[in-house]
């Protein structure tokens, strides 16, 4: 690392953010243990350990989280107890949830502006349209005909596309990003965004604040509303202990006029169309929509913004207003940790299940719990072609690490893994049978199945599937397939990466 870079780093505000917290952390530490011994109060800290213990058994978790903080807990039985009460409370609050339930009640009936594809399904895909039918009943947002779809396999065609979409907006243009990184194609972007507002388009942004700590100025939605533009910062960070730092917004939404949306894996920021070099080769994907499916898109959008601002609005004003060709079943779906429902685990857990012939998965990180490992297990013994591609150049070195312990096992299964020779991998795409693809935000690991708001597309007889397969099979001549002796880990590594998987639901 050189100096340049030693010196961003200092000077950032992430660094300081998060400077100030480990020294709260280390000074609660010494003051319960200073307490405790000095004043006494052993007993009644011991005695608040056990009744988090009874806590952590009784408390509806997948058994990994569980396991992390018996293990903690057992391990610090003094400081454990005030530690799981500080950090561990993972529900973002009653009155968002009350939000929520009331924004859905504002539904308008969907007869409005389009008719649902379930019945479009065909019988022989019994089994993926069970997988529609799941999302429709635990998130409400149905499947769509009536959607013309475009996948982009690199980012550099995406950006392009987005300017010149923009520029035909009439009614509104809504964003919702991670990432959002000051740069050549955000300065692109922002330009043809303040000319729709002086034009008076409604144009409102959402961009979560740790995502874009290190890539935006502080405050900058005070800047994007000096420009006509309403913003937020989605969970804006604080400088204390608290559990709600682990809630991120890392969906990606950019409507426009509820005609036209893009989502995928891109982020808003240089680095992801390769203008900024960061971990060799960025590979990454995203997908247009025109016409019904739409409408899923505008309505998490509008939900995150009720949820945050408690402004309420006619939904109706916000349907599609164009109608396109018929291009399979489209069915955007969100999730959150409002609920204790993971329905993109669940999703990607029915994909691998259904799998007849083959399930294909590009991932960034391969941090699957138990549920996942066993799927893919279980498809592999049954002759299903199971392949995985992951990076070979990580930007999180502690989650490579965690990723490629889980290697070895899945390989002896029969789970095939390769990692991107070129570079990242930050697409996250499920593929089945040339019958269903997923596409989306979600990652294979505990933070986007239970601390993200994230968005899938579950794809069924599209063109993108074909689309996600060609891609997939570009990208695996530019992988190597991973043996369990490539990934043997021995001495001090081999205790590192033990020691990561144990703390796995914290990555």
């Amino acid at each position: 690392m050189n100096f340049r870079k030693v010196l961003r780093l200092l000077s950032g505000r992430l660094f300081w953010i998060a400077l100030l917290i480990l020294i709260q952390f280390f000074v609660l530490m010494y003051v319960v243990l200073w307490a405790s011994y000095k004043q006494g109060l052993y007993i009644a800290f011991s005695f608040l350990s056990i009744l988090m213990l009874f806590g952590v058994f009784t408390r509806q978790e997948k058994p990994a989280y569980k396991m992390v903080w018996l293990f903690l807990i057992g391990i610090f039985p003094v400081f454990g107890g005030v530690l799981y009460l500080v950090m561990a409370n993972k529900k973002l609050g009653y009155f968002s949830r009350k939000k929520t339930a009331k924004f859905r009640q504002s539904l308008p009936d969907s007869s409005l502006f389009a008719d649902d594809a379930d019945s479009s399904i065909p019988e022989y895909a019994y089994d993926y349209h069970r997988i529609s039918q799941y999302i429709k009943n635990v998130t409400g947002l149905p499947a769509w005909g009536n959607t013309e779809c475009r996948y982009f396999p690199y980012s550099e065609e995406f950006f392009l596309d987005v300017i010149d979409e923009i520029r035909k907006a009439e009614r509104f243009i809504f964003i919702e990003y991670f990432i959002i990184g000051e740069g050549k194609w955000w300065d692109s972007i922002l330009k043809e965004l303040r000319k729709k507002a002086d034009e008076g388009v409604d144009v409102r942004i959402i961009y979560d604040d740790l995502g874009s700590i290190n890539a935006l100025p502080p405050k900058y939605d005070r800047t994007l509303r000096s420009y006509g533009i309403k913003a937020i910062a989605f969970n804006r960070v604080r400088i204390h202990l608290n559990p709600r730092l682990n809630f991120r917004d890392h969906r990606k939404i950019f409507d426009i006029d509820g005609n036209v949306c893009y989502t995928g894996g891109l982020n808003l920021s240089d680095e992801y169309a390769n203008d900024v070099i960061r971990f060799g080769y960025w590979k990454d994907n995203a997908v247009r929509f025109r016409g019904a499916a739409v409408w899923n898109f505008t309505y998490l959008f509008l939900e995150m913004w009720f949820m945050l601002t408690s402004e309420s609005e006619d939904l109706s004003a916000f349907v599609p207003t164009v109608s396109t060709m018929h291009d399979g079943v489209v069915q955007p779906f969100g999730d959150n940790p409002l609920d204790d429902v993971s329905t993109a685990e669940d999703v990607y857990v029915q994909m691998i299940s259904s799998a007849r012939k083959y399930v294909w998965i590009t991932t960034p990180y391969l941090v699957p719990d138990d549920q996942i490992t066993g799927a893919l297990m279980i498809a592999a013994a049954a002759g299903v072609d199971v392949r995985i591609i992951t990076p070979r150049h990580p930007d999180k070195k502690t989650v490579f690490e965690v990723s490629r312990s889980n290697y070895a096992s899945l390989i002896k299964a029969g789970v095939k893994i390769y990692e991107y020779i070129p570079g990242f991998i930050h697409a996250k795409t499920f593929i089945a049978d040339d019958c269903a693809a997923v596409v989306g935000t979600t990652n294979i690991d505990y933070r986007s199945f239970y601390l993200h708001f994230e968005l899938s597309v579950l794809f069924l007889h599209s063109s993108v599937v074909s689309s996600v397969k060609s891609d997939f099979e570009h990208t695996l001549m530019l992988s190597e397939e991973m043996t369990p002796e490539m990934v043997q880990a021995k001495g001090v590594r081999k205790l590192f990466r033990a020691f990561l998987r144990l703390f796995s639901p914290a990555f």
